[in-house]
């Protein structure tokens, strides 16, 4: 459903929002608020609800005269997107997660981005962090990669979610997200590599959103993470998207991310799996020894956590 008002909308490129939902009846109507309440007058909103239990249909419904609401079984949340993609009517989208948050200029500003820069296919910017309540934790800071990032994405997915926008047509010609359970935490990633084969990125350096943390997010799942970090690099590797040259980069990766699963390990409390991870990463490429993450994750080891309470504590 599109948005409609007295400031000129229909000279206007729409935006489609997607917000794929999963029992998120605590953040839901904050969400649709934030995107309710940016400067920019053409948007449509679609909801997909992947088969919620709570009270999240009552609450989007309350909605209705600005929210398409759709509910489909559980199918995870690359199906909800896709179904998202699939109803989208406006020439540019964005997939925001239903606990997370605009600054009300965004869209505004990366429609301005795009007209100016009609090369450009994607567009992702900086976040602040906030906890369950909304209260702020801390900049998450994307690393400035601008241009054609295929090499740089595989190596560390700096695209934060909750801030992107991207030209609707080049989704569409890629085929969405792929949808595979096991894939579920990281298609994300994985869509990003695909399509940054195919078009230019563009780092704006705004803090555009707010991302949630709290104790249901995906990331916050060590062994899920691990599953879907690894299935991903395994699609890739089987891909016919990435050129030979860069197949070669995936032991790297996988280097990476075994890294990237020491950490969360460590911080589920998970001691030897976080040994274990530590010692794949270097295995697979011995190098990430000079990772400072590499150093820092030993040091939280050796001190059973201790160092990173200190470094929250020196940032408070």
């Amino acid at each position: 459903m599109v948005r409609s008002d007295d400031r000129g909308m229909a000279s206007k490129p729409l935006v489609s929002v997607i917000i794929p939902t999963y029992n998120r009846a605590r953040y839901i109507s904050e969400t649709i608020e934030s995107v309710l309440g940016q400067t920019y007058p053409g948007i449509e909103i679609i909801v997909i609800d992947d088969g919620s239990t709570d009270g999240t249909r009552i609450i989007v419904e309350k909605f209705s005269n600005s929210v398409q609401y759709v509910w489909q079984e559980n199918s995870e949340r690359g199906a909800s997107r896709n179904h998202g993609l699939r109803l989208a009517t406006g020439e540019f989208i964005s997939f925001l997660d239903s606990d997370d948050l605009w600054i009300p200029d965004k869209v505004e500003e990366d429609v301005k981005y795009f007209q100016d820069n009609p090369n450009v296919g994607v567009i992702f910017t900086d976040a602040i962090q906030i906890n369950a309540d909304g209260e702020p934790n801390k900049l998450l800071k994307a690393r400035s990669n601008t241009g054609l990032v295929t090499d740089k994405i595989l190596e560390n997915n700096f695209v934060l979610m909750a801030t992107h926008m991207v030209r609707t047509e080049l989704v569409r010609s890629i085929g969405g997200f792929l949808e595979e359970r096991e894939l579920s935490g990281s298609e994300d990633w994985e869509m990003w590599v695909r399509l940054s084969t195919k078009t230019s990125f563009a780092y704006r350096p705004k803090a555009t959103a707010k991302i949630r943390t709290h104790d249901e997010n995906s990331m916050g799942n060590a062994a899920g993470m691990d599953r879907s970090m690894n299935y991903a690099v395994d699609v890739m590797e089987r891909s016919d998207y990435l050129t030979a040259e860069q197949k070669k980069r995936l032991n790297l990766v996988r280097s990476k991310v075994a890294l990237v699963n020491a950490i969360n390990y460590s911080s589920a409390g998970n001691r030897p799996r976080a040994v274990t991870e530590l010692k794949n990463a270097a295995r697979l490429a011995p190098s990430i020894i000079l990772d400072a993450r590499f150093g820092y994750t030993v040091l939280r080891l050796l001190t059973g956590n201790r160092i990173s309470k200190l470094r929250r504590l020196m940032r408070s």
